[in-house]
């Protein structure tokens, strides 16, 4: 099977993490979908349990039987959030050497949600972001697939800045006793 070019990271971008989201996966569609279980068992169990019909009791038997099946999912969903937040920290600790620039689980999902970009700062030099990018899917019920990447922005004055920078550390160099 071919990687289409929507699969493939642009220029001057490093992929960090990929994952991938079915559809349906999300507590909210699952505890909706517990809920019309637990009814049509709840409708169910009436011929038996005389204590299940009135109203209220379907009402709680539902919401109940919902809560408890979605308990897992939610967690779940939590724990491999954590799970990619610390992927990422780990590696925005490497690249920047600055352990103020980590990520809480909350923005982390603010930057899934939004799509915006945070800019990062390497060695007191900016021109690296940190987005979260979806790739498009064709088919309908298609897994979502998701990308975290950090976009390289190349400065105006680029490879010239550089050499001036490298000279200049090279010139401020201490010389060594001994050296001529």
């Amino acid at each position: 099977m071919e990687n289409s070019a929507h699969d493939q990271p642009r220029r001057n971008t490093v992929t960090l993490v990929r994952w991938s989201k079915k559809p349906g996966e999300d507590p909210i569609i699952k505890f909706i979908m517990f809920s019309v279980l637990g009814l049509i068992l709840c409708l169910f169990l009436m011929i038996f349990m005389p204590g299940l019909r009135s109203f209220g009791a379907v009402a709680l038997f539902t919401a109940i039987f919902a809560a408890i099946l979605t308990v897992p999912t939610a967690s779940g969903r939590r724990s491999f959030m954590r799970g990619l937040t610390k992927r990422v920290n780990d590696t925005i600790g490497e690249v920047t050497g600055n352990p103020h620039d980590q990520l809480s689980v909350r923005q982390f999902r603010q930057l899934v949600k939004s799509g915006e970009q945070l800019p990062l700062i390497v060695n007191g030099v900016p021109g690296l972001n940190l987005h979260v990018e979806r790739a498009s899917t064709l088919e309908k019920n298609a897994p979502e697939k998701w990308f975290v990447v950090f976009t390289i922005i190349p400065p105006e004055n680029g490879p010239a800045s550089f050499d001036r920078l490298l000279a200049a550390a090279i010139g401020a160099r201490p010389e060594t006793p001994g050296a001529s």
